[in-house]
């Protein structure tokens, strides 16, 4: 009984907790009074300035209160939702984040990388561009990590919508396998089943992964899917920091602010019922629920095929090192695909397809 009981706690998933901020208050408090671990994304610890034009700028890290990650568990993440999101890139460095990385005793700190959300991506080939984007950010964080003499600490992280993109992924960065926890990105706007769901994610994975002794972390997961996946042998841990949209919902109803006071209870409550539910006695493991075939590909003409081929290269030389990130947009590969023709004059220009549109 003893042994079984071990068992069940060794493969329960543990809940990390979201903050929007690293200060010594009402919700710092309150994590700490929960007995909770802490995740806290880089972007929290965004200093800005606004210039004459009332644009803002980047101007470094806030680490004044990095004090206080030596007090409870806390881990980092690069922000790569927020920067898409709100920036479109990352308006700091690999450097700068690392250099957070190495200047408190964090848990763990996670790659950063390129998130692939419906919201963010427009088609398929920014599903991809973003893919080779998170490899070769793994890359350099994972070697810059090693410098820095932090790796011990550092966390790969794959991306992908269909599941199979993220065995795409690992395929290109197998030295992920090399750390005991993987992060999963594209978690929190996905839902929990269906052909590209959360269970299909983790399903696949899982398989790849058979006879590994790597676990992953699910990034922004939402409540039902982690309750769903409580006591997955494969799944160390989930974050989220959704308790701000119920503390949102509650202080329009009561017509409250939102002092970081009442956050704290929100989110007091909010999380004693996620502990709840992953403590829940009656979970099994459900059989696996697959996750169907590949992504569809259209037919496509020769031009076509050679303007995908060209794409492909290009973001191999980008996940190599050798070409920048801003260098393999679709018309980088329009223009790649007909490089030699072009100068040898064999093709001309009404022979041409469209050129391609680039998403806004």
């Amino acid at each position: 009984m003893i042994a079984m009981a071990r068992a069940e706690l060794r493969h329960r998933l543990q809940f990390i907790l979201g903050l929007p901020a690293l200060r010594d208050g009402p919700l710092w408090r309150a994590a700490r009074q929960l007995a909770a671990p802490v995740m806290i994304s880089a972007n929290a610890l965004s200093r800005w300035r606004v210039d004459a034009n009332g644009l803002r700028h980047w101007t470094g890290f806030d680490t004044r209160n990095l004090r206080l990650v030596g007090q409870r568990p806390v881990w980092l993440d690069g922000g790569g939702f927020v920067a898409a999101v709100r920036y479109r890139e990352f308006p700091w460095g690999v450097d700068d984040y690392l250099d957070l990385c190495a200047a408190a005793p964090w848990r763990g700190f996670f790659s950063q990388d390129w998130c692939v959300e419906p919201q963010i991506t427009h088609d398929r080939h920014a599903v991809l561009d973003r893919m080779s984007g998170t490899v070769r950010l793994n890359v350099l964080c994972r070697n810059g990590a090693r410098r820095r003499a932090i790796e011990d600490r550092f966390c790969p992280v794959l991306q992908g919508w269909h599941p199979h993109d993220y065995l795409r992924c690992l395929e290109r960065m197998p030295f992920a396998l090399d750390y005991p926890i993987i992060g999963v990105g594209s978690m929190c706007r996905r839902p929990v089943g269906g052909p590209h769901g959360i269970l299909a994610v983790v399903d696949t994975l899982d398989r790849a992964l058979a006879g590994e002794r790597v676990s992953l972390h699910l990034f922004g997961c939402k409540s039902d899917g982690i309750a769903a996946l409580r006591g997955h042998p494969r799944i160390a841990s989930a974050d989220s920091q959704a308790w701000g949209v119920h503390a949102r919902q509650a202080a329009l109803k009561a017509g409250h602010s939102k002092t970081d006071a009442f956050l704290a209870c929100v989110m007091i409550g909010w999380y004693r019922r996620q502990i709840a539910a992953l403590a829940r006695p009656d979970f099994r493991l459900a059989p696996n629920p697959g996750c169907g075939p590949q992504p569809d590909t259209e037919p496509m003409s020769p031009i076509e095929a050679r303007i995908a081929a060209a794409a492909e290269e290009l973001r191999r030389l980008h996940e190599s090192g050798e070409l920048d990130w801003n260098a393999i947009s679709p018309l980088d590969a329009y223009a790649f695909a007909f490089l030699d023709d072009d100068d040898a004059g064999i093709v001309d220009d009404d022979q041409l397809p469209d050129e391609p549109s680039i998403p806004a």
